[in-house]
């Protein structure tokens, strides 16, 4: 069972995804914001992170660049209410798979996330 991680610091948010990705077979966790993300002992072996734009702390922007840097990155989707177009463009140009706004179509979400968890992983880094 492929294991998702969700970083986002709204609760309702966290709740509402595992769920939805519990109903279509993946094994789903969260955390609120980026530095609980790398405190966990899970992240690394995630075949997917969720991620938020705009938490408390460091943001997904900074999270992304931070993890890139990592061998055997997971895959990265965003997730967010900030999607202007510059933001969406460093996501991508910073390695994300997808990047979506919110509030956001459940089969495009699940689409992407199977295509990232399909997708063999960045055995060399960002």
């Amino acid at each position: 069972m492929a294991l998702i991680i969700i970083v986002d610091d709204d609760r309702h948010v966290r709740v509402s995804l595992e769920n939805l990705l519990e109903s279509v077979g993946y094994e789903a966790e969260s955390v609120g914001s980026g530095e609980d993300l790398l405190a966990h002992a899970r992240w690394r072996s995630a075949d997917c992170l969720i991620l938020d734009v705009k938490m408390r702390g460091m943001d997904g922007l900074q999270l992304l660049r931070r993890i890139r840097i990592e061998q055997d990155c997971p895959p990265i989707v965003f997730l967010t209410a900030h999607s202007d177009e510059e933001t969406r463009r460093r996501a991508i140009e910073g390695g994300a798979r997808a990047f979506f706004a919110k509030p956001f179509e459940e089969d495009a979400l699940l689409e992407a996330i199977a295509g990232a968890v399909a997708e063999p992983r960045d055995r060399e880094g960002g």
